[in-house]
């Protein structure tokens, strides 16, 4: 049996190159990333690894995920998994890295914002309505929905925060970064 070990991802929302040198790290200790996994990545032991990462966040038909991997694939990047509409590519270092202009940063921000917009927008809402519930109603309705808002702010502060950190980044990445 392979040994295996989890680690959380520190959101790629948030801090994608810190996650990134972090599965290169890894490598070079012979930590072979798997797959995303329970908000973390699943790694494999193996032998040591120099190489680079890079995410791409693209929403593909099934149909579309063979040509989108060959293209990477003749950049120099290898495919190791998707999950949903991440993708995760090593290269050896010195390869040409997969986003290079500003444009294509702002897209692929703008992507995962677009994936991550409408869990928050629904995920708010369902907090703010299920808190109003509970305020006017009485009794074992209002102890229901009490329940129904401390799990919607559970999942809903995190979305939000993800929101916002994809909002930051494209600003920074439009106009500051110029």
């Amino acid at each position: 049996m392979r040994e295996t070990k989890h680690v959380i991802s520190n959101g790629i929302a948030f801090s994608e190159k810190k996650d990134l040198e972090m599965l290169r790290k890894e490598a070079a200790n012979g930590w072979i990333v798997k797959r995303f996994k329970k908000m973390g990545y699943e790694f494999e032991k193996g032998n040591p690894e120099d190489v680079i990462f890079s995410i791409d966040i693209r929403e593909l038909e099934e149909e579309e995920l063979d040509e989108y991997i060959e293209l990477f694939e003749t950049a120099g990047w290898t495919h190791i998994f998707s999950h949903y509409d991440m993708h995760l590519f090593k290269a050896l270092p010195g390869t040409k890295p997969i986003y290079t202009d500003k444009e294509s940063k702002v897209g692929k921000i703008e992507r995962l914002q677009k994936s991550v917009g409408p869990a928050a927008a629904i995920s708010s809402c369902a907090m703010v309505g299920s808190y109003i519930i509970q305020e006017i109603a009485s009794g074992t309705l209002s102890n229901v929905f009490r329940v129904v808002f401390f799990i919607s702010v559970v999942i809903a502060v995190p979305m939000i925060m993800t929101f916002l950190a994809t909002m930051y980044h494209s600003i920074k990445n439009k106009y500051v970064n110029k």
